[in-house]
């Protein structure tokens, strides 16, 4: 492969890449949004804590570790 074939994969790797992170982080902020996480629970506990062992877990997955 051509040096100029090169850089055009890499290119295409790293735009690839973007979208697959911008669509991760979207699909985390969703799930931010979803009633799992509003203010005051039905049973009128809290809901709006989240695990940090939970945001490391989606971390992971948008930058693509072990995915």
């Amino acid at each position: 492969m051509n040096y100029i074939k090169q850089l055009e994969q890499k290119q295409d790797d790293l735009v690839e890449t973007i979208i697959t992170r911008a669509e991760r982080v979207q699909e985390f902020r969703q799930h931010l949004l979803s009633g799992k996480f509003a203010p005051v629970q039905q049973d009128g506990s809290r809901g709006d804590w989240i695990s940090t062992g939970d945001v490391f877990n989606w971390l992971r997955y948008i930058e693509g570790i072990g995915n």
